[in-house]
């Protein structure tokens, strides 16, 4: 039987109801589909599925997929930009009702923004000092924030409406940009919240309209740390492909990068709720390892990731402060990957073949880290074949003057 022919999305609608600047693009995760030789019908896992590219192709190519995410803001995003079934009259008239709450709230309750826990979380994070987004979009943002929060929908459709209220904030809203990193440009003043929120309503409402003959049924994606992704999959069987791209060993701090969005979700309110979330993630960054971390534990035996980590500490050695714990991050970030490919051999059905994004980094010290090389060898030393490395681009490193590759590792699980 031949698969659906979907929409191709070439002028990224879905994909643009809200992307992450650290995400990779939508035609190599179609082309992985077709190299895997994955056929309709087969269930495909992402655990690191970010904001859904992975699952929004597989959804196009008649495929089952499901995806887990320690973010809660790639959670949200993903759970929406997946659901299909969503219906665009029904979502144009919230947008009205929504808007006109929002602005009756910003009428008559004038400083009411100062009790809400985004806005205490962003004044006592100093995100508000530092500029992160002026007061007066802050205000109209969370007024729009409380009137989906009260409107008479069912979650589904509230959650809609918050995909658009994030994305609304992030790239219109607020002052901050991405270069990768979260960085604060020139102050906005004022924004007009409400209309960017409503053109981005009935851009998802255009986008579900043009496909008429999409699938409806609901996407699995979890909240979950994808180093026991085993024990959160248990119940949903096995699956037949995997394609992923986990953080590489950078600095890239996942939750600053998403800050805006966690504070409007108000999954982070202080320290020990931000704290929570990072604790849950890869250690990849040296803003996320902690004092009772384990995961190093598991590839002592690994003379390479050994070798890389002494070289880092002879480098730190006498230095303070985030630079000291580069060694940690070194073998912290490949523990947690093993004990990844561990779990995930128990979820994967006999042969299944799998995908995964990957970059070589330098930014530590300048000393090079084959992050394929190494994931290749702990792949194989926990049972995969046919692991293989393929080169999908290079990227210019302009501290260090030279090209940094990223790298696609595929491997399949064996028989047994």
């Amino acid at each position: 039987m031949m698969a659906p022919k979907y929409p191709r999305f070439l002028n990224g609608a879905v994909h643009q109801w809200y992307r992450m600047v650290l995400g990779y693009p939508d035609h190599l995760v179609a082309n992985l589909i077709r190299q895997l030789d994955i056929r309709p019908g087969a269930r495909v896992l992402d655990p690191f599925c970010g904001s859904g590219t992975t699952l929004i192709e597989c959804m196009k190519h008649n495929l089952q997929p499901c995806g887990l995410d320690a973010n809660p803001a790639s959670v949200l995003a993903t759970r929406v930009k997946t659901d299909w079934g969503l219906n665009p009259t029904k979502l144009r008239s919230l947008q009205r009702t929504v808007a006109i709450q929002t602005e009756a709230r910003l009428a008559t309750h004038m400083d009411d923004h100062q009790t809400d826990p985004t806005y205490a979380y962003l004044r006592t994070s100093g995100m508000l000092d530092r500029g992160w987004i002026s007061e007066l979009p802050l205000k109209k943002a969370i007024a729009l924030k409380r009137a989906i929060a009260s409107s008479s929908t069912s979650m589904r459709y509230r959650e809609a409406m918050t995909l658009c209220l994030l994305a609304d904030v992030v790239y219109g809203a607020a002052n901050v940009k991405f270069g990768p990193e979260v960085y604060c440009a020139k102050p906005k003043l004022d924004f007009d919240v409400v209309a960017d929120f409503s053109r981005r309503i009935h851009q998802m409402a255009d986008d579900l309209e043009s496909m008429s003959d999409r699938p409806r049924r609901r996407v699995t994606v979890l909240n979950a740390d994808a180093r026991t992704c085993d024990s959160t999959l248990g119940e949903y069987g096995k699956f037949d492909a995997c394609i992923s791209s986990p953080p590489y060993p950078a600095e890239h701090d996942y939750t600053r990068n998403a800050r805006l969005e966690l504070a409007f979700l108000e999954s982070v309110t202080d320290l020990p709720s931000l704290r929570k979330i990072k604790k849950s993630m890869i250690r990849s960054h040296s803003k996320n390892i902690y004092k009772y971390d384990t995961d190093a534990a598991h590839v002592k035996r690994y003379r390479a990731i050994q070798a890389l980590a002494e070289d880092l500490e002879r480098r730190v050695h006498g230095k303070r402060g985030f630079v000291g714990l580069y060694p940690d991050v070194v073998r912290h970030y490949f523990g947690g990957m093993k004990r990844h490919f561990v779990a995930l051999r128990r979820v994967l059905a006999p042969r299944a073949r799998c995908a995964y994004v990957v970059g070589d980094q330098s930014s530590y010290c300048g000393v090079r880290i084959p992050t394929a090389d190494v994931m290749s060898t702990i792949l194989r030393s926990t049972g995969y074949r046919d692991v293989s490395i393929r080169k999908w681009r290079g990227r210019w490193s302009t501290t260090r003057s030279r090209e940094i590759s990223e790298n696609i590792v595929f491997f399949t699980k064996s028989e047994g």
